[in-house]
């Protein structure tokens, strides 16, 4: 259903909503005071902000506005908008000691615009979808769970580095580069880091290069060889335990990657670290290797 006036938003006991507001093009809200911070990602078109104080802002497609409780605010379209927003009573920000901080670095910006480059738009896009789909199936844990949503969204913004338009490729890639950084566990492949880019697979891989100074994947395998170590330092870990926490596909492969880098086998490795794999998984990851 298209809107011309503001949707009506009710938090639930949890503090903390989802809603989509879908806008008929003639989208006009008069000024108001909301008692809830707000998160508005502008999924489609063009809508302009006004704070008083602030200079008015132009918000396209794929851009957030930040706007805490207590503010006079007003939006109206500049062309038909599908809008996403956050909304969660100040009180949410007290679930946890680094939400207050993360908030008021948001909220303290100079300005209510984030412009977000497309991998983020991705991850909030999911986060927002998965949002909804527990609101409306109201499974166990829905509610825990809309909550660390929304806390996930706001840890993203914060670790954004803040951008004043649309993206570049490179800028893209770069952004790319930071969510492998954060995800390397994941099942990354040079076509999905492409997608996300928005670029074609030749593209990324010189852009790559150029911000990371190393390929696709030697930038993926140090990242993982590198928590490997972290976590065969930190002792009390399987080498089973290990693969699967670094990502990688299997117990040879990640053999032979750590053996290439460290010219020793992982077990030994940790033993010189000064530190003990347990013996029973780690013979039953793989009992034809040596080493």
């Amino acid at each position: 259903m298209t809107q011309s006036r503001p949707v009506s938003v009710t938090l639930p006991a949890s503090g903390v909503v989802f809603v989509e507001s879908v806008h008929a093009g003639d989208f006009q809200m008069p000024p108001r005071t909301d008692p809830f911070h707000k998160v508005l990602y502008v999924v489609r078109g063009t809508i302009s902000y006004v704070e008083a104080g602030r200079p008015p802002e132009r918000v396209p497609g794929g851009s957030l506005l930040i706007v805490p409780a207590g503010v006079r605010h007003q939006l109206r379209d500049e062309r038909a908008s599908t809008l996403f927003l956050l909304c969660f009573r100040p009180a949410f920000l007290t679930d946890d000691p680094e939400l207050p901080r993360l908030w008021s670095e948001l909220a303290g910006r100079p300005r209510r615009l984030i412009a977000v480059p497309r991998p983020t738009q991705n991850q909030i896009e999911s986060s927002w979808r998965r949002a909804m789909l527990e609101r409306v199936q109201s499974r166990p844990g829905a509610m825990t769970t809309v909550r660390t949503l929304a806390a996930g969204i706001l840890v993203t913004l914060v670790r954004m580095p803040a951008t004043d338009g649309p993206s570049d490729p490179a800028t893209r890639v770069t952004a790319v580069a930071r969510e492998i950084e954060e995800t390397f566990y994941d099942a990354w492949s040079l076509d999905r880091a492409a997608a996300r880019a928005g670029v074609s697979r030749r593209h990324f891989s010189k852009l790559f290069r150029q911000v990371s100074g190393h390929t696709f994947l030697e930038y993926l395998t140090n990242l993982r060889l590198t928590h490997a170590t972290h976590l065969l330092r930190q002792g009390g870990h399987s080498v089973a335990g290990v693969v699967f926490s670094c990502g990688f596909g299997d117990v040879s492969q990640f053999y032979r990657l750590f053996r290439a880098r460290f010219r020793l086998p992982p077990k030994q490795w940790a033993l010189q670290a000064g530190h003990q794999v347990p013996a029973a998984e780690f013979r039953g990851a793989s009992p034809r290797r040596r080493g």
